[in-house]
Parts: structure tokens; sequence; C-alpha cells
């Protein structure tokens, strides 16, 4: 697996890694339906992390998201406040394991 300039596992869409990124469409659909980036967020981000949360998936970042003011900060701070745990060696954050039912 490649790694990133901090020595992080990368996030390469080639290596199989799978992202939700509306890239230059955000601004176009911000405009076309009158959103603000709030909006935005609850509109499309919301829906894709309450997914992942529900699959109990393990969502892996592509940089780190600790202090991030922008939208990966955004979304790292939902995924924390829906009981998900944070391995900054690996840049992903993770169903709680006592959420699984684990004692431990």
């Amino acid at each position: 697996m490649a790694q990133d300039a901090a020595g992080a596992p990368s996030r390469d869409p080639r290596e199989g890694h799978k992202y939700f990124d509306l890239g230059r469409d955000w601004q176009k659909i911000k405009a076309e339906q009158g959103l603000t980036d709030d909006d935005m967020f609850a509109a499309y981000i919301v829906p894709f992390l309450d997914d992942s949360i529900q699959r109990r998936q393990v969502i892996r970042f592509a940089s780190d998201p600790v202090g991030d003011p922008g939208f990966l900060g955004r979304q790292f701070e939902y995924l924390l406040q829906h009981g998900y745990i944070y391995d900054p060696r690996e840049r992903a954050a993770s169903p709680s394991l006592l959420k699984l039912g684990s004692q431990t």
C-alpha cells in the first residue's frame, strides 16, 4: 500500500478506496438549488455519513481531519458525535467496540 508524505496509508481510488466527493458540482448544485454550505452538508454529506454509520463502516480520511476547519472537520466531528473512535495512525474512524457489544 502506498503512503502519503506523513506516512499514513494512501486513499487512492485506484487502490479500491471509495469516497464521497461532489467536486466541481458542489457549487453548481448549490447555485441551482439555492442552498448554503450548511444546507449542502445536511442534504448531501449527512445522509452519506448516516448510511455509513448504520452499516458500521470504517471511514478512512484522505488527510488528517483533526482540527480541520472545513467540511472534513465537520464530517470528523459528526462521526465522533455518533460514537465513532479515531485512529490517527491509520487516519480511520470506526464504530466504538462498546457499541458492538464488546465489554473490552
